[in-house]
């Protein structure tokens, strides 16, 4: 049982991480003169892993297309929110 509490810890902290990336690259996509910075190149291939699938299935589903918000990175940042709730708090 401990084992698996080491785990879910460990998933924790690194959705934890991502998290933070994303809001780093969100309040980073206000300035353009930090767009080619190496904090937003980590930033971007720490996020872009997520935020791909979820991307791709809006784009299946037809949704978001013509919008000016970026909907899957929206909605990846709420599901690795999401996941980091339900697992088990230690």
């Amino acid at each position: 049982m401990g084992i698996l509490i080491v785990f879910a810890r460990c998933i924790s902290l690194l959705l934890s991480a991502v998290t933070f990336c994303m809001l780093v690259r969100m309040v980073l996509s206000f300035f353009p003169s930090m767009q080619d910075s190496r904090v937003a190149a980590f930033v971007t291939l720490v996020t872009e892993p997520f935020v791909i699938p979820v991307r791709a299935l809006l784009y299946k589903l037809n949704i978001g297309q013509d919008s000016p918000i970026d909907w899957a990175f929206s909605l990846a940042y709420i599901l690795i929110y999401s996941v980091r709730l339900f697992l088990p708090a230690v």
